[in-house]
């Protein structure tokens, strides 16, 4: 699968190295230079046929009146766009040939509700298939495409593989990471704790998914009635639980259950 990327920001700089360049993961913190193992068996730089790095949306100014000043035409199979300029990103379906659009909305200023409901008219109208999850973590594939997306870069909602021996967490690993690559973080992390209950289990999992770092925004999204960030983190500690055989749907705030407890592994495993 041929990827595209446009870009601006921390986050967009994350995700292209987590799928290009792993081995750079200790730049950006988590373990660190000296303590990095390199758990990241993977280089997907050869399916990534461009990357475009743009100013931050507020460098650029209120109005982009001509977005090819900043975007040259260009083609790839699916593209992913984030945290682009609105005047940019709604142009992107003319300025481009693509399959398939991917629009995280981890801070909801990436593509504000009004825009994403333009965004997906103009996508449908065209045959351009769209996306925009919020968190990036929260994808679910609802097609073959999206769903080869998932299969072939390993990433989507975090899925896990655990052995518990008594109550010690004995072995773990990463099938499916989320975006940004944390889950590889935590799995390390979480390997030979000891569960002594519940409530210690999940503020483990979300401490370490906070120090890779998570950075999904941490403003209130009236959409979400919660911060993504917050959303992200029991995303993350259901997908963990669920390798160990505990339901953790008790810890998840009743109006973030039927989003975070929706399960795609069925397909992709």
């Amino acid at each position: 699968m041929e990827l595209g990327i446009i870009y601006s920001g921390k986050f967009g700089e994350r995700f292209l190295c987590n799928l290009a360049f792993p081995k750079l993961c200790p730049q950006f913190g988590a373990c660190g230079i000296d303590f990095c193992d390199f758990c990241k068996k993977y280089d997907f730089s050869s399916n990534i046929v461009f990357v475009k790095k743009l100013q931050e949306p507020y460098q650029i100014g209120l109005y982009v009146e001509n977005p090819t000043e900043f975007v040259d035409k260009f083609s790839c199979e699916l593209l992913i766009a984030i945290n682009v300029h609105p005047d940019i990103l709604i142009s992107l379906p003319k300025l481009g040939e693509f399959r398939a659009i991917i629009i995280p909305a981890c801070d909801q200023k990436w593509c504000q509700p009004g825009l994403r409901v333009q965004l997906s008219r103009i996508c449908s109208e065209i045959g351009i298939e769209f996306h925009s999850p919020k968190p990036f973590c929260s994808f679910l594939p609802d097609s073959n495409f999206s769903l080869k997306f998932c299969r072939t870069f390993k990433i989507g909602r975090p899925v896990f593989k655990a052995k518990l021996e008594d109550n010690r967490i004995s072995d773990l690993g990463v099938l499916i990471s989320d975006p940004c690559g944390s889950a590889y973080y935590v799995a390390k992390k979480m390997k030979g704790f000891i569960i002594e209950s519940r409530e210690d289990l999940y503020k483990e999992i979300h401490q370490h998914q906070c120090a890779y770092p998570c950075m999904a925004s941490m403003e209130r999204d009236p959409e979400l009635k919660e911060a993504p960030f917050h959303l992200a983190g029991y995303i993350m500690i259901y997908g963990f639980c669920k390798a160990l055989g505990i339901d953790s749907t008790d810890f998840i705030p009743e109006y973030f259950q039927e989003i975070v407890r929706k399960s795609w592994t069925d397909k992709i495993l």
